[in-house]
């Protein structure tokens, strides 16, 4: 167990609405020992906080707000973390690949980068996405079968779902 200190102010991710909770609950099944992480969309930095803790090498963070970047920055180095590289970016064209990849956003922004997100990750990688409704799942496992990507578990908490998908080739 990990103590985790989040200052949120105006950025999203404290671990308390259902979407965080459950990507932190799958975040726990994913071997972090060494990997590539990128979080997309970091807000607070919660997600990358915690990737550290369960012991990933190397951290992308990106955000397309400036607050939450700063934001994020305080709450790495409130939290002492040494392995996180924070991105003011747009979008997640990076050059990068990774092991991992969380994406706590929304289904429009998901649906709109599951391509490059698929793109990002090694074979056998892994893509963690919420901040989806439950009604989403259906666009999103459609929209999965033209990317490599496969469907290994949805996972509940009140309306809202989380995604484990696999890359492969």
């Amino acid at each position: 167990m990990h103590e985790i200190i989040i200052m949120p102010k105006m950025s999203f991710g404290t671990g308390h609405h259902a979407t965080t909770y459950i990507m932190i609950q799958e975040m726990r099944n994913v071997d972090f020992k060494n990997k590539n992480v990128f979080d997309f969309g970091t807000g607070t930095g919660l997600l990358a906080i915690v990737a550290e803790k369960f012991g990933a090498g190397n951290i992308i963070a990106i955000d397309n707000d400036e607050w939450s970047i700063s934001n994020a920055n305080e709450n790495i180095e409130r939290n002492n973390c040494k392995n996180i590289q924070l991105l003011l970016c747009e979008s997640p064209l990076l050059s990068n690949r990774f092991d991992v990849i969380l994406a706590n956003i929304n289904k429009n922004v998901i649906l709109q980068y599951l391509e490059v997100l698929s793109n990002l990750l090694i074979e056998n990688g892994q893509l963690l996405v919420s901040g989806l409704l439950k009604e989403d799942e259906a666009d999103l496992l459609k929209a999965i079968s033209y990317f490599n990507l496969k469907h290994i578990n949805t996972f509940l908490r009140d309306k809202w779902m989380c995604m484990k998908l696999i890359k492969r080739f």
